[in-house]
Formats: structure tokens, C-alpha cells, sequence
């Protein structure tokens, strides 16, 4: 069995003579049967269309019925139409490209753990056509067991969701209770008012004094540096001063030394003179 029929139609309205085209993308054609022959097996595949003209609203009904046997190879076809003609036809066996296994399943896990959700709806279409085109009923028996199990599974979280809701609701503290705390929150903030209050005063103290200090020095500062000529020249004076003091004090202390000197010599004469005198007078 092969992975599908493609092909190509033209048909004319009955009513109008409007010719119009199909492609490949507008057959969906159907295993109906198959059986056993001798090189294998033969399948017929249906492919019914309803679409009205689009110049005069005719209802056509289009029908195209193919035959592979062998496996691959188309051996018979054969077209019905009622409000149309059908004036050419051709079809093929279609081979789907090698892929590997479960391949559109790998890109939607991981386009949806990457949460690139644009890339997952795009994956997940194109994986649902292309197995709608292969096995339609199957793929639509799945698709509303699928969006079932959705639907339910989103009721009982939304239940879930409530009855918990309601349970903390029902465990929730009584009206005294919450008066109660309510109050004592009331305190709490209104001794943190007064703490802010008066935290707040005190700034405003310090950064007065502040203020004072620097304008005490604004004030003082001109006459400080006015003055410090002033004040450099005195201690030159003094210094000045301490120098000349120095000298004198030296010059004194030279003249008190050489009048000390004079002085013990004369005492040491006259003492010696009146030994000298005393030994005289014992002769």
C-alpha cells in the first residue's frame, strides 16, 4: 500500500461552461478496498468532491476512484460527476521522503518545552493534515478522543481549584479574630507613626545645629584669614625677641661667671694671707 494519490483534474460546469481546476492538495482519497492478487496486493482508493461552481452557485459532485496493483503502481482509474463534465484527469502514487520515526513528535515536545508556541501550532497542524490525508477516520476518531480528554481534564482543574478555594475559605478566621488582629495592627502602626515622628525631630534638630555651626564658621572665617598677617607677624616679633633675649642672657651669664671667678680668687687670697700671718705670729 503507498503512502497516497496525487493528482490533477479539469471539469466544466453543466450550467455555466466555467472550467475549473483541481490540484494535489484538493484530492483526499481513501483506502475502500483491497485484496490479494497474484503480485500482491490491490487496493481502491475513493475520492469524493462537493463544491459549488463559483460563477453560477451549480451543486457538482465529483467522484474519482484509482486502483493500485502492483503495490506502487496505478492499474485503473475512473471518474463520476453529476452537474459537471470532467475533462481530464491524471493521478500517481505518491511516496512520502524517509523520515525517521516519531519525528513530528520530537519537534512538538520540544518546540512546546522551548515554549515557542507559534512553532508547536505550525508543527502541530502540519503533523494532523498530513495524518488526516493518510488515515482519515482514525485521525479524526483520535482528535475528539484527544479534545475530550481535554475539556474533562480542564473541568476537574477548574473543580479542584474551587473546592480548595472554598476550603480555605470555610478554615478562614472568625470576625473577631480578624477585629482583633486588625486592631492590634492599628497599634503597631501608629506606634511606628510616633517612632517616625519623633526620629524625624531629631533630624531636624541635628540639621539645625548644623546650619548654626556652618554659619559660625562662615562668620569667623574672614575675620581669621584677614587677620592672619597679622598674627604671622607678631610671632616673627616674637621670635625675634626670644632670639635677642638669648644673647643677653648669655652675655650676663659670661659676666656672672668671670665675677664669680673674681670673686672665689679673692677669697682665696685673703684666706691664705691670713694663714700666713697666724703661722708668723706662733714664730
Amino acid at each position: 500500500m503507498s503512502d497516497g494519490i496525487i493528482g490533477k483534474a479539469t471539469y466544466k460546469c453543466d450550467r455555466c461552461g466555467a472550467k475549473h481546476f483541481l490540484h494535489d492538495d484538493d484530492f483526499c482519497f481513501e483506502a475502500e478496498s483491497g485484496s490479494e492478487r497474484v503480485m500482491g496486493e490491490e487496493t481502491q482508493y475513493v475520492c469524493e468532491v462537493d463544491e459549488p461552481c463559483n460563477y453560477c452557485n451549480n451543486e457538482i459532485h465529483l467522484k474519482f476512484e484509482v486502483w493500485e496493483y502492483p503495490v506502487g503502481i496505478i492499474n485503473m482509474t475512473n471518474e463520476d460527476s453529476s452537474g459537471a463534465e470532467i475533462l481530464e484527469s491524471y493521478f500517481e502514487i505518491y511516496h512520502a521522503p524517509p523520515h525517521e520515526e516519531h519525528e513530528e513528535a520530537v519537534r512538538l515536545v520540544k518546540s512546546l518545552v522551548l515554549l515557542r508556541f507559534d512553532a508547536f501550532a505550525e508543527t502541530f497542524v502540519e503533523f494532523w493534515v498530513k495524518s488526516y490525508k493518510k488515515s482519515p477516520r482514525p485521525t479524526t476518531m483520535i482528535s475528539i478522543l484527544g479534545a475530550l480528554f481535554s475539556i474533562i481534564g480542564l473541568g476537574f482543574f477548574i473543580y479542584t481549584s474551587e473546592q480548595a478555594r472554598a476550603q480555605k475559605l470555610a478554615n478562614f478566621q472568625s470576625y473577631s479574630e480578624q477585629f482583633e488582629l486588625l486592631r492590634s495592627t492599628e497599634k503597631n502602626l501608629n506606634d511606628l507613626s510616633v517612632f517616625i515622628s519623633s526620629q524625624k525631630s531629631e533630624i531636624e534638630a541635628a540639621k539645625s545645629l548644623i546650619q548654626d555651626l556652618e554659619t559660625k564658621k562662615s562668620e569667623l572665617e574672614p575675620i581669621v584669614t584677614a587677620n592672619q598677617d597679622v598674627v604671622d607677624a607678631i610671632f616673627l616679633q616674637q621670635r625675634r625677641d626670644i632670639d635677642e633675649n638669648i644673647w643677653v642672657e648669655r652675655g650676663i651669664s659670661f659676666l656672672l661667671g668671670i665675677l664669680a671667678s673674681l670673686i672665689a680668687t679673692v677669697i682665696w687670697h685673703f684666706v691664705g694671707r691670713s694663714k700666713k700671718e697666724k703661722s708668723n705670729r706662733q714664730r
